[in-house]
């Protein structure tokens, strides 16, 4: 080492690692900036930590060097250390410039001893070339002796940013940004910039993250986090992070798959982080963003919510709760998806004993708090250590009477005199300290004022500012004036007897009554009208009743700003009334008392006054009587919001009891002017009354309804002590609608949105600034909430009183338990009186056919698959052994001759001699493990014998199907089936489903003979998997054509093997005749039988999200964070905001129990004009208790119908072996056109289940040439991760062929039994890969795996098992593909009206115009649209699909031909000839199905004689008359009909 370089290392105190051999070439002094430039020779490049290090010392020693700059001389061009380096300049340019950011961690590789960086697109080159100098200056400095070069990646333009907006990495709702151009200044090279600043490691709230900011560390919570690997390798992470003051996205990047998954490991939902790094503008989230990098992220003790606990001996019980359940009101949790209920799973946690679900209108809780509860139950062992979960509602209860008279009598309407008057109040308390300041009053004889009442009142005390603002009455305006008692007694003397009237008299007349009670003027008497009532029952057509609504509806003169003085308001309601008099003479009312006849009885639940209560079910019989209560309210006392008429409340209270409610409630509300025995009236309706904090009645302080908090514990007071004195339960509640008192901002976000078909939230009032915490308060909290009523009286309304509720309910079971088999509904007849015997019926239709199709003599494999579906294996099982028994020398043969004789009696004689054959088998083989032999034993043990469809129980399902599919076969529509029903040959035979499970065979249609084996003895079907497929034969019996069929499917992939499986029956039926379906299930069961399968609409992400937003917004906070805003869209997610009905869902409700024994029901969306009534509770929730019908609309069944009206051809006759259809799937060549004319590799353009561009690639791949692997393409194109990534991976690996992949589900069950696998084993693997559960429960798929081994299935097949998702029943693939063959056959051989009914039923848009013009405009409209690619919109894409069809046609020969006004239909196209199709007018772009029906009616009736006839009849917008013009579609018309002369 140089001495000088040794001395100037001794003289700062550094090491002289790696400077061992370093010389100090020069020291350059700049005099003008003092800056010093150290040139040092080494041997290599120094460690960036060694060159920081001497830099530092260097300046910290040197005092009077204000800079300083080392330049490393070396020949070393070994690159150690480069990217350390580089990553230090980027951080440099960083600091600089946001845009430098996306550098980050992006790295340097060497080529010809130069440095090569990648840059993605354009914009990334120019940042880096304007400090291209800059980055080699430095790098040379370091003592690297290349340059950077930079290389555009074409390929991967704009890679990370375009995957970021593509793949939605963070889901939130991004506006168009347009980046800001930033002016890069030039670096001062300060020899600071060389170093990252020392870490600030003081914590930063994210509140306070305004601006951009480098050098601050945020400490957060992660509440959810995406995590996405770009094409170009880069990982990027962005995570949502809150401190509960604000939340930010936090983003790193990667490129290191080591550190990826450090990362990965590192960062988890629900843990706490310190992040350090840097703030700054984000252009795809649209504002600031933390960014950070993984050695940058410490993992903290979090500071979680602290968790709430009730530490009481002895605790409450909270009587009143919501959840999510409460429409657009109530927070806490329920998610119908995850099953879980917060509100019961806490409460259970913190050791309650119980808990009350009272959601508001419903009771949709239930089920998931039902099933939480019964699990934990179940867990203990002690009965004391229960949960008990109280199971009730929050209602409206409308009085059955309508006071709009109050003491009426038969005083004649015309020529009284009648007084008008109005008050004015320090308040709204009548029964408390509030008092009249004003009486105005008028009286009024034949339309004209008479005399004037008005004085005002000094109340003694201040008037309330919100009262004066109200008012305009001040201190000073009644200071001096007379009293309330001498101002009443003067009032009283001047109205005499005169009947009174007044708006919303029932507030006026409490403080009249109340002020002659405290002066001891004796009780009033005056008959009153009340104008409010008045004219909800006289204005029914009108939503508003207010008097300034009054004014304007009677045309009354009114000044708004003079409203709300007695006097001015009494005039105003007497001028009112006196035109409302003129109304009622007109309706021939004559009396005072006639008044009451204006409302009818069955309307009066529209009109009575409301009130709130809460119904909580004691026992069965009372969950019944609420879900009685909640259907009537949903569904006949529907008016506005669910509600009940209280005669009907008393009449069903039965096991229930009945609370006062809320705030809302009639003891809270009539309270207030109402004391004594009239007080004591109202509280007697009830069981308990509830009260609840003061803090919950806040908004009503901020809306004066209450003068402060001490006058809202004087209410509270009162209620109390006349509770008790009653001899009522006083309980206190907390109305609970959020758990935690930091969720109140989420109910503050859903309460200031609009109820769907409810108005507004009576808490989203503009006086309402802040809405009151109603969270679920602990024992201690409640008893400090009501400690002003003083401990002893606190104790036994919050702790004594609530347990003693508790303790009066039983436990009840909400969902019927029935081991998961529904109830079986009993069939009526269509005569609707009879019912059918189902296992006479079913049995009787299974052999008709079966005899039909295989003649008189059923062969013995029919014979058995008819017994196996119909009880199981029992019957043959029962036989063979009597006649084994009998004669245990008889042959084989002989046997099987007995055997199958006795089998077809005994199945034929019907459920009752197969019961009795079960039974005597049974007796037989009693064991001692059977235990004592009864009655109850031996039934429950031929119950367990008998399998199948009607030994199961299932036979009224079959029977039910049948009768559907039966009444649409005889309206003339085919009806498809779903599922796995096709694998049942009971339904077959029934005509269920067209597809017949049975191993491939022939049968003669004319002699009835059936072949199922080959010339050598062999199974056709282990050679054809479907029938369709096999070589054309004659039958030897009779020489006639003899028909293919069968798909080969056992009967267990639909019941299992013992009946151990629901049997799910879905039909696909016409959406045309959809709806008649559905009404015929109430001529099969009864109209209070059938409900439409009820669903809940919740609020779903992006909405709540809308909610936030718009809240901050109508706060006028603009600036809130989207990453907060999803935070807080979070606790709002899942809240109900409406109902729904399932597409086709119907629920049966069998005849012998009431829909009340399951489930209340109500009408969908809350729409009373529907013509279904729905479930209350969704219906997943009853799927184990009661049959659902899934009664399908698909358009296939209505396109074969509609081809079948235009051809005038029978579709049942289409040969499902045609060749010329079969090669469609390979070439074009039968269609007459080129793949190249078409645009497309097949011909399978819209062909069902074969026609979108993803079964098109599939077909092109697979070339299938047989029915059969059109099945297995049908089962593929349905089923998850069974194609892509599997077996298409299999095929082109050239594994297996395409024949042998998993395509259905059956196939891996027969595929298993064939190699060996145990049938019922063999049934479970099936089941359990089918659902996707392999890669979820990795315990029993390894239990399956070792089963498949050890039977030395193949690892391809095992692996492609595990890889499954979801997979597609056979029998459903099946009968998809014999609908599209057939649709499929019509485009091969009557092409004119395949195309013309797949316009029809399927295309949803058109370019009508290109179609009529023909090819070539086709073919340039599809390549426009394809133009633009991504930014084409649905509806372009729509036409596309459309036009794509349009070409295949033209080329074909066939034309659209135009308009024509009286060929053309409204909705139908219509075939003219062979080659040409004639379109309706609903494919004018514009014109609806209304307007175009009209065109075809009003063309039938008469022709038009001019467009303005044309016009006014049909009813066609100018604008759509001006577009057919263009189209030509007037043809010379004249433009009016009126007659020229010359």
């Amino acid at each position: 080492m140089q001495d000088k370089m040794e001395k100037l290392l001794n003289q700062i105190g550094m090491s002289k690692d790696y400077l061992e051999n370093s010389s100090i070439n020069k020291i350059i002094v700049y005099d003008k900036n003092n800056l010093w430039e150290f040139i040092i020779d080494n041997d290599k490049v120094l460690p960036i930590y060694i060159y920081e290090e001497l830099c530092n010392k260097i300046m910290n020693t040197f005092n009077a060097i204000k800079d300083i700059h080392i330049i490393i001389n070396t020949d070393d061009d070994s690159n150690n250390y480069i990217d350390d380096y580089f990553d230090k300049l980027i951080d440099i340019l960083c600091n600089e410039s946001v845009k430098y950011k996306t550098f980050i961690d992006r790295k340097l590789s060497i080529k010809d001893g130069n440095y090569l960086f990648d840059v993605y697109n354009k914009a990334e080159l120019s940042y880096m070339t304007e400090k291209k100098e800059y980055l080699n200056t430095m790098l040379n400095r370091y003592g690297f002796n290349g340059n950077i070069i930079f290389n555009l990646c074409n390929d991967a333009e704009n890679d990370i940013l375009n995957m970021i907006e593509n793949d939605k990495i963070v889901n939130i709702p991004t506006g168009s940004f347009a980046p800001k151009k930033e002016s890069v200044p030039e670096v001062k090279v300060e020899e600071k910039q060389y170093f990252r600043p020392k870490r600030d490691t003081s914590i930063t709230p994210i509140k306070d993250l305004l601006y951009e900011v480098d050098n601050i560390t945020i400490n957060g919570m992660i509440f959810g986090m995406d995590m996405f690997e770009s094409k170009s390798g880069y990982k990027i992470i962005t995570l949502k992070v809150t401190d509960n003051s604000d939340s930010i996205y936090v983003k790193m990047f990667t490129k290191d798959n080591d550190e990826y998954a450090r990362i990965k490991d590192l960062l988890k939902v629900g843990s706490w982080y310190n992040f350090y790094g840097r703030v700054a503008m984000d252009k795809f989230a649209n504002e600031l963003t933390f960014t950070t990098r993984y050695k940058d992220v410490d993992k903290v003790e979090g500071t979680t919510d602290e968790k709430i606990v009730d530490n009481a001996e002895i605790k409450r019980v909270e009587l009143h709760a919501h959840t999510m359940m409460s429409q657009m009101d109530g927070i806490t949790k329920v998610d119908l998806g995850k099953h879980t209920c917060e509100l019961v799973s806490r409460c259970i946690d913190m050791g309650y004993r119980g808990v009350a679900i009272t959601d508001h209108n419903g009771c949709q809780a239930f089920p998931i708090a039902y099933d939480i509860i019964k699990g934990y139950n179940k867990k203990q062992e002690d009965p004391s250590k229960k949960f008990k979960g109280l199971y009730g509602t929050e209602l409206t209860v409308v009085d059955d009477t309508v006071n709009i008279v109050v003491r009426p009598d038969d005083r004649m309407l015309k020529d009284m005199t009648y007084v008008v008057f109005d008050t004015e109040t320090t308040g709204f308390n009548a029964g408390g300290a509030d008092q009249m300041i004003e009486i105005g009053a008028v009286k009024i004889k034949d339309g004209s004022i008479i005399d004037r009442f008005d004085e005002l009142i000094d109340p003694g005390r201040h008037i309330p500012d919100k009262i004066t603002e109200l008012t305009c009455i001040t201190d000073e305006m009644v200071k001096g004036k007379d009293n309330e008692e001498n101002v009443t007694k003067r009032f009283l003397e001047w109205t005499g007897d005169n009947p009174m009237v007044a708006h919303n008299a029932k507030f006026d007349i409490s403080f009249i009554e109340m002020a002659m009670k405290k002066y001891g003027f004796g009780e009033f008497k005056n008959t009153v009208i009340d104008t409010l009532e008045l004219s909800r029952a006289l204005d029914t057509g009108f939503a508003r009743h207010s008097l300034s609504a009054l004014v304007k509806r009677y045309n009354v003169p009114w000044d708004e700003d003079a409203h709300h003085r007695a006097d001015y308001d009494a005039e105003g309601t007497a001028l009112v009334f006196y035109k409302m008099l003129g109304k009622l003479f007109m309706q021939n009312f004559e009396k005072i008392s006639d008044l009451e006849k204006l409302i009818p009885k069955d309307e009066i639940y529209k009109f009575g006054r409301t009130y709130h209560f809460n119904a909580i079910a004691l026992n069965k019989t009372g969950l019944k009587n609420l879900f009685k209560i909640i259907s009537l309210a949903n569904t006949t006392y529907l008016y506005k919001t669910p509600r009940i008429l209280r005669s009907k409340l008393n009449e069903l209270r039965e096991g229930l009891i009945i609370g006062s409610g809320c705030y809302e409630s009639e003891v809270f509300i009539e309270g207030r002017s109402k004391e004594g025995e009239e007080l004591t009236n109202i509280i007697n309706f009830y069981d308990y009354v509830e009260v609840q904090p003061p803090e919950v009645y806040d908004h009503l302080i901020q809306t004066s309804d209450f003068k402060d908090v001490n006058e809202v514990k004087d209410h509270i007071k009162k209620i109390v002590n006349a509770t008790k004195e009653a001899g009522k339960i006083i309980v206190a509640t907390g109305d609970v609608h959020h758990f935690s008192r930091e969720d109140k901002i989420f109910r503050e976000i859903i309460v200031n949105q609009k109820v769907p078909g409810g108005g507004r939230h009576p808490l989203a009032k503009s006086s309402i600034k802040s809405i009151p915490s109603q969270h679920f308060r602990t024992t201690e909290e409640m008893l400090n909430d009501f400690a002003f009523l003083g401990d002893e009286l606190a104790y036994e309304i919050v702790v004594t009183n609530t347990n003693k509720v508790l303790d009066m309910v039983d436990e009840i079971e909400v969902i019927i338990d029935t081991g998961g088999i529904p109830f079986s509904p009993r069939v009526k007849s269509d005569d609707g009186n009879s019912y059918l015997d189902c296992p006479r019926v079913v049995t009787d239709l299974v052999f008709d056919r079966a005899k039909e199709w295989y003649g008189d003599d059923l062969p013995h494999n029919i014979e058995e698959r008819i017994s196996k579906e119909l009880y199981g294996d029992i019957v043959y099982k029962c036989w063979k052994e009597i006649i084994s028994e009998e004669k245990p020398n008889i042959s084989d043969e002989e046997l099987d001759s007995k055997l199958f004789e006795n089998l077809h009696n005994t199945l034929i004689s019907g459920f009752d001699e197969v019961k009795k054959l079960v039974s005597d088998y049974i007796k037989k083989h009693w064991s001692e493990e059977d235990g004592e032999m009864n009655d109850k034993a031996l039934d429950s043990k031929i119950k367990k014998s008998l399998g199948g469809v009607i030994g199961g129980g299932f036979d009224p399902i079959y029977l039910i199907a049948q009768r559907l599919v039966k009444h649409s076969n005889d309206e003339g529509f085919l009806v498809g089936s779903r599922g796995s029903v096709g694998s049942s040959f009971v339904a077959t035979m029934m005509g269920i489903t067209e597809v017949n499970p049975l191993p491939a065979h022939y049968r003669c249609l004319k002699c009835k003979n059936s072949i199922f084996k080959d010339d050598n003895g062999n199974d056709l079907g282990a050679a054809y998997s479907s029938g369709f497929d096999l070589p054309d034969r004659v039958c030897p019996k009779c020489g006639e054509p003899m028909y293919k069929d069968g798909q080969d499917m056992p009967f267990a992939t639909f019941l299992g093997f013992n009946a151990d499986k629901v049997p799910d029956i879905d039909l696909n039926f016409s959406d045309l005749n959809q709806a008649s379906a559905h009404e015929y299930t109430k001529v099969l069961f009864g109209v209070d039988n059938v409900y439409r399968a009820g669903t809940i609409g919740t609020v779903a992400d992006k909405t709540a999200f809308g909610f936030v937003k718009g809240y901050f917004e109508d706060k006028g906070i603009m600036n809130k964070r989207n990453c907060e805003i999803e935070r807080l869209a979070m606790g709002c997610t899942g809240v109900k905001r409406t109902t729904g009905q399932h597409p086709g869902g119907i629920v049966v409700v069998p005849d012998y129990m009431d829909v009340s024994d399951f489930t209340p029901f109500q009408f969908p969306a809350e729409d009373p004009t529907s013509a279904w009534r729905t479930t209350h509770f969704d219906y997943h929730a009853i799927d184990q208790d009661l049959l659902k019908l899934d009664i399908l609309g698909h358009s296939d069944p209505t396109q074969l119908r509609l081809i079948q009206e235009l051809s005038g051809t029978d579709i049942l006759k289409v040969p499902l072996d045609d060749k010329d259809t079969m090669s469609i799937f390979t070439s074009t060549k039968v269609l007459g056109v080129t793949n190249e004319q078409i645009m497309c590799d097949t011909g399978t353009l819209g062909i069902p289940e074969f026609g979108t561009p993803f079964t098109i690639s599939m077909v092109a791949e697979t070339k299938p040439k047989t029915f059969a692997e059109l099945i297995k393409i049908s089962g593929l194109s349905h089923g998850t991760d069974v194609w892509l990534g599997n077996a298409r991976d299999l095929i082109i690996n050239n594994v297996v062929p395409f024949k042998d992949v998993i395509g259905c589900r059956d196939d891996i069950m027969v595929y298993l039994m064939y190699h060996g696998v145990e049938p019922i084993k063999a049934f479970k693997i099936m089941e359990f890969v089918r659902k996707g559960k392999a890669s979820k429960d990795p315990d029993t798929w390894a239990k399956h795996r070792e089963t498949m081994e050890k039977a030395g299935i193949e690892p391809w097949f095992i692996d492609s098992c595990f890889k499954i998702k979801y997979m597609f029943p056979k029998a459903h693939a099946a009968a998809y593909v014999i609908s599209a063959f057939r649709i499929a056959w019509y485009k091969v051989h009557m092409p004119v009206y395949f195309y013309a009914s797949w316009y029809t039923t399927k295309a949803t848009d058109f370019n009508i115009d290109a179609m009529i013009k023909g090819y070539d405009s086709i073919k340039s409209a599809i390549v426009e649209i394809e133009n633009k690619g991504y930014d084409a919109s649905n509806k372009e894409n729509g036409i596309s699909e459309c036009l794509k069809v349009a070409l295949e046609m033209a080329a074909r020969g066939i034309k659209i031909a135009p308009f024509d006004l009286y060929k053309s239909k409204g909705s139908i196209f219509t075939v003219e000839d062979d080659k040409t199709i004639i379109p309706p007018f609903r494919a004018i772009d514009g014109l609806g199905d209304v307007v175009a029906k009209n065109i075809e009616k009003e063309a039938e009736k008469a022709p038009f004689i001019s467009i303005e006839d044309f016009q006014t009849r049909c009813k066609v917008s100018q604008t759509l008359i001006d577009k057919m013009k263009v189209m030509g579609i007037f043809n010379g018309m004249p433009e009016t009909s009126q007659l020229s002369l010359f």
